[in-house]
């Protein structure tokens, strides 16, 4: 075959090479490239808005940010695990987000769930609050670790207040293109 082996089966469906690997949405074969939702700022609040919603193709693995602290102030990001990373100068009273590609069978754990706060998920939605008033300290860390059940393609509906319920700009953090 076409990798060389006596009665292989050669390059499989899906495959781009004799390794095993696949194309990732810049076309590179092996490559590290991965695709998010971003929503643009139409308003100026420095919040995305409905509407807007647009797949981008982001150089870069996710394994640049594996911690909350590498994230710039006020972003969120999905961890290849899962996990919600967050960086937020302000407290967080509550948060709700959409999971874009897959569904979501839990939200648990984190600094949410240490902070108090009640975590609820649909299938496509997580939301958190508190009823006593409590909120994540602001700070970096996780916020709140998924269990995906499949390949989830970004985060976008977000919304992030602060214990008095007032919004909170918190975006989702679109690494640099390598």
């Amino acid at each position: 075959d076409e990798c060389g082996v006596c009665g292989g089966d050669g390059i499989a469906d899906g495959e781009c090479d004799c390794d095993g690997n696949i194309e990732d949405c810049a076309g590179d074969c092996g490559g590290d490239a991965y695709e998010v939702i971003v929503c643009e700022d139409t308003d100026g609040d420095g919040l995305g808005n409905p509407g807007t919603e647009t797949l981008e193709c982001i150089e870069g693995g996710r394994d640049e940010i594996t911690d909350g602290c590498d994230l710039p102030d006020m972003n969120i990001y999905l961890g290849e695990n899962g996990e919600v990373f967050y960086n937020s100068s302000s407290e967080i009273g509550g948060f709700q987000f959409n999971i874009d590609g897959t569904t979501i069978s839990g939200a648990s754990g984190g600094d949410a769930q240490s902070a108090g706060l009640m975590i609820s998920t649909s299938s496509t939605m997580v939301i958190a609050f508190s009823l006593s008033g409590s909120s994540v300290p602001s700070g970096c860390g996780t916020l709140v670790n998924l269990n995906l059940d499949g390949e989830v393609t970004g985060l976008s509906g977000l919304v992030f207040s602060d214990a008095l319920g007032n919004q909170i700009p918190i975006v989702y953090y679109v690494p640099e293109a390598a």
